[in-house]
C-alpha cells in the first residue's frame, strides 16, 4: 500500500511533467518524467559512507588510463578498473586551497541523504594509472610512472544518459517545496559554483519508463567561502564556519539567506517549505554526518571540526523555523 508520502511525490512528479521541458540546453523527450527528489525514506537509517554507491561497486585496482578529461578547471582522467567499470578521476591539484575532492564526496553524500540526485562517487587515497602518457593538465599530479595521491573516482553509468543541463533557479520545478529544498541545501553546503555548466540531466529508463533526473554534477566548490567574497574557496573550515548564511524571516512568511545564488537577489523561500527541508535535514545523526566527512578522506581533525559546522548550521535552521512558527 502506498504511503502518503509517496502519493503526493508522484502527485508532483505528474504535477510538473508538462511543464519543465526545456528547462536543460537540450530538448526533452516528452515521455521521460522529470524527477528532482525522491523520498528518501527512513533517513537516520541511510550509509552516509557510501551514499549512493556500495562497497561492492567501489573502484578496483589496478586502473588503465582511457584518456584525458580537460572539461572544467581540475586534473581529470578517464580510467578503468579491474572490473571493467569506467570512472572520471578527479585529482587534487598541488595548491591545497583548489582541492575539490573532499568537499565533492562529503557533499555529495549529504545531498543524497537528502532525497536529492547525485553522481556515485568515492574517495581513492592513493593508486597507478597504468599507460597514462602524454599528460596536460594532469602531468604535474600524474606521476611518470602513472602514480598519483588524492582522488575523487566518479563513476560513469552506462545505464544513466546525459541528456542535457538545467538551470537551477529557471525551470519548470519552481514554486515546489523541492526546489526550494535544493536551493537551501545549496547555501547550507555553502555550494558557490551552481552554473548550468555543473548541472546535468541523466535519464534512466527501465520497464518500459524513463525518468530525467536533474542534479548537480559538481559538488567540488562547496564547504568554503560563500559567492561574493573576493576569494572564493572550497574546503576551508574557518571561512565555510564564518558565513553568515541565514539572515532571517522577512515579510513574516519567507525565509532569507544570506546569499544568492545564480543572480544578485538573496535566496528566499516561504516557511512551510523552509519547514520540510529542516525535517528532512533535522534527520541527519551526528553519526551520519561524521561517516559522511569520514567517506571524503579527510583526516580525524577535520571530520570533527566541519561536521560540528554543519550540525550548527542545521540547528540554525531549526530554530529560525521554529521562531517564525512562534510568531504566527
Amino acid at each position: 500500500m502506498r504511503t502518503l508520502q509517496s502519493l503526493r511525490t508522484m502527485a508532483f512528479l505528474c504535477g510538473i511533467s508538462a511543464c519543465v521541458a526545456g528547462a536543460g540546453s537540450a530538448p526533452l523527450d516528452r515521455d521521460a518524467t522529470p524527477v528532482l527528489w525522491r523520498d528518501p525514506g527512513a533517513i537516520a537509517q541511510r550509509d552516509l559512507y557510501w551514499g549512493a554507491g556500495s562497497k561492492a561497486r567501489a573502484p578496483r585496482a589496478p586502473f588503465t588510463f582511457v584518456d584525458e578529461d580537460t572539461s572544467g578547471n581540475r586534473p581529470k582522467l578517464t580510467v578503468k578498473d579491474a572490473a571493467g567499470a569506467q570512472w572520471t578521476a578527479k585529482l587534487a591539484p598541488k595548491d591545497p586551497l583548489l582541492n575539490e575532492v573532499h568537499a565533492e564526496i562529503a557533499a555529495t553524500r549529504i545531498m543524497w541523504a537528502l532525497g536529492y540526485f547525485v553522481d556515485e562517487n568515492y574517495y581513492v587515497p592513493s593508486g597507478r594509472i597504468l599507460g597514462a602518457t602524454k599528460l596536460t593538465r594532469a602531468s604535474d599530479v600524474v606521476g611518470p610512472d602513472g602514480s598519483f595521491k588524492v582522488a575523487r573516482f566518479e563513476r560513469d553509468d552506462p545505464k544513466l544518459e546525459k541528456v542535457g543541463d538545467w538551470n537551477i533557479e529557471e525551470n519548470g520545478f519552481k514554486g515546489s517545496k523541492e526546489l526550494s529544498g535544493f536551493w537551501a541545501a545549496m547555501l547550507l553546503l555553502n555550494s558557490w559554483d551552481v552554473k548550468p555548466l555543473n548541472t546535468a540531466i541523466r535519464r534512466s529508463t527501465g520497464d518500459g519508463k524513463a525518468l530525467d533526473h536533474y542534479l548537480m554534477s559538481d559538488l567540488g566548490s562547496t564547504f568554503g567561502s560563500m559567492k561574493g567574497s573576493n576569494d572564493n574557496s572550497r574546503w576551508h573550515l574557518e571561512e565555510y564556519k564564518n558565513t553568515k548564511w541565514l539572515t532571517g524571516v522577512v515579510k513574516g512568511t519567507q525565509l532569507q539567506f544570506g546569499y544568492p545564488l545564480l543572480g544578485s537577489e538573496l535566496v528566499s523561500i516561504p516557511i512551510d517549505h523552509a519547514r520540510w527541508f529542516s525535517g528532512l535535514a533535522s534527520q541527519l545523526t551526528d553519526a551520519q554526518i561524521r561517516r559522511a566527512f569520514e567517506a571524503s578522506g579527510a583526516t580525524p581533525a577535520e571530520v570533527t571540526a566541519f561536521s560540528a559546522a554543519l550540525k550548527a548550521r542545521i540547528l540554525e535552521l531549526r530554530a529560525a523555523v521554529g521562531r517564525a512558527d512562534q510568531a504566527k
